[in-house]
């Protein structure tokens, strides 16, 4: 079995009482640097293995439905990593270290109990795809628009009652989903400025029910999500015969 790429059987190896696989398990701690992908799934871990720590050449590692609470600062030294994802866990916060990740192209924390995203998230520049949907957001970091490569932005089923005007400086993303959150402030104009975006999601999103009007600048906007207690724009489709307007 190649070192390089293991998932089930590396589980067995962290939740097994079996001494041949822990024999297995000794060898992989004295060459943790031989490691290049690692999927943990559904195997009930309650701490993040400080092994993996050290495995430094680590370009992807997925934690998904375990019942972690916190992420050691060692993640930070897995500075090659290109995914990451802890989906399906009870994370409630997120070390400042997040921000080494600097070859980080996709960051998975959907379904767990974040109240809030470190700054240093801002530090993330080549990330391509954040997914924090499914946590308990009341704020996003301003820093949050220094990730100038975004393209897809998930921020759905949070508790959101405001977006950072900062958001607006992202303008590769394609995919943006604000809907059910709290705003207290109407969706914000700048939303037409976003000019790459092909698929929006603002229904259920709180605030002003009106859809701003420079959504219908967007040219290249393909699905509109929205609820059946929003008001379009006139302007909306003129130009774009592609629009799809989906009500939930």
């Amino acid at each position: 079995m190649k070192r390089t790429i293991f998932s089930v059987f590396l589980i067995a190896l962290f939740l097994s009482g079996c001494k041949s696989r822990l024999k297995s398990f000794e060898n992989i701690k004295n060459s943790p640097q031989s490691v290049k992908q690692l999927n943990l799934t559904a195997s009930g871990l309650s701490e993040f293995p400080p092994e993996i720590g050290n495995m430094i050449q680590l370009t992807e590692l997925s934690m998904f439905r375990h019942k972690l609470q916190r992420i050691p600062p060692k993640i930070g030294n897995l500075t090659v990593l290109e995914k990451l994802s802890f989906q399906s866990n009870q994370l409630d916060s997120l070390p400042e270290e997040i921000g080494n990740l600097k070859k980080l192209k996709k960051l998975n924390l959907r379904f767990n109990k974040l109240h809030a995203v470190p700054e240093s998230i801002g530090n993330l520049v080549a990330l391509e795809e954040l997914d924090l949907r499914n946590n308990q957001l009341k704020v996003l970091p301003e820093d949050i628009g220094f990730l100038k490569n975004l393209e897809v932005l998930y921020l759905n089923d949070n508790h959101l009652t405001a977006l950072p005007e900062d958001l607006s400086k992202l303008k590769n993303l394609e995919v943006l989903e604000i809907g059910r959150n709290q705003l207290e402030t109407p969706l914000p104009q700048w939303l037409g400025e976003l000019e790459n975006l092909r698929e929006l999601n603002i229904a259920g999103c709180g605030g002003d029910a009106n859809v701003p009007a420079g959504i219908a600048n967007l040219r290249k906007l393909e699905i509109l999500i929205i609820d059946a207690s929003q008001v379009l724009p006139y302007e909306i489709g003129r130009g774009n015969s592609r629009l799809q307007v989906i009500v939930r």
